[in-house]
């Protein structure tokens, strides 16, 4: 009996391990299923292909030392770019103005006009030193006359730089030289200068001053001085005005009939102004005449 149970129970053993091997461990039962120790997965790193990866382009050292400049505004580098962003800033603000003449309106006549004015201003107060009992000699004229203290040297003073010039009356003028050195070399330029062309007398009283007498000028040679002044003030009106149309010209967006219009409005601006000479000549002529009788 003893030797069939231990029959029965190697049959019953083996029987057991022929069906743990055959049947999988999900379906036995829990007390049965063979035990596994758990251990920790681990995660198998990925592989990715060339093809896949993304292109990174090397980076140049200027761009690092940039952005280095950037983060360190107290560097002496930061400091460099700065001042050449600034100094850029100029130019653009230079840009600026160019490009609002260039859209300008064309049909606005207003900067001619004030150039007009101020050629009108000048010729004016020329023509009026010509009515003036001294004529054309006054401080001005005599206080620009070229003085050179040095033979041996180019360089010239204007006369009231080293004098002072004032009015004695009638046509009577006198020289106040700051320096006794400068004495001669006035006198000398005076004598040299075509508009006087005399010596002036040294007054007994104070050696730095000097007195001349201006000779009125003829009433022809007055005359003529005015006319020339009256052409050449109309020469001017006419460089303006084409200098201005030149620069509209220049605008390719404008039509013909939008240039025939403001050519005929230059025209006409034009005409308006050498009546003004005209008239202004016929007075300035009328008054020397008058003065001379």
């Amino acid at each position: 009996m003893n030797s069939l149970r231990v029959a029965n129970s190697l049959v019953r053993s083996n029987a057991t391990v022929a069906v743990l091997r055959t049947t999988p461990s999900v379906l036995l039962p829990l007390a049965q299923r063979p035990w596994h120790p758990k251990l920790s997965q681990q995660t198998l790193p990925v592989r990715r292909s060339f093809s896949h990866s993304p292109k990174l382009s090397k980076r140049n050292r200027k761009e690092e030392a940039e952005e280095a400049e950037e983060e360190d505004p107290r560097g002496k580098k930061g400091g460099k770019k700065s001042n050449k962003k600034e100094k850029g800033a100029p130019a653009q603000q230079q840009q600026e103005p160019q490009s609002s003449s260039a859209s300008e309106d064309p049909f606005n006549l207003d900067p001619l006009i004030a150039l007009f004015q101020k050629t009108e201003s000048h010729y004016a107060s020329q023509l009026a030193l010509l009515r003036s009992p001294t004529g054309r000699f006054n401080v001005e004229s005599i206080g620009a006359i070229p003085v050179s203290l040095d033979k041996k040297s180019s360089e010239t003073y204007r006369l009231q730089e080293l004098a002072t010039v004032a009015p004695l009356g009638g046509r009577r003028w006198s020289i106040l030289a700051f320096e006794e050195a400068s004495v001669k070399p006035i006198i000398s330029a005076v004598l040299k200068s075509p508009d006087f062309n005399q010596q002036p007398q040294r007054s007994e009283e104070n050696p730095l001053e000097l007195t001349m007498t201006v000779e009125p000028e003829k009433v022809d040679d007055l005359v003529k001085r005015a006319k020339d002044l009256c052409t050449e003030w109309r020469n001017k009106l006419r460089d303006e005005t084409h200098k201005h149309e030149t620069h509209v010209k220049k605008n390719k967006s404008l039509l013909k009939d939008d240039l025939f219009k403001i050519k005929e409005a230059l025209k006409k601006l034009q005409d308006e102004r050498m009546k003004v000479v005209a008239n202004k000549e016929k007075e300035v002529v009328a008054a020397i005449q008058s003065k001379a009788k």
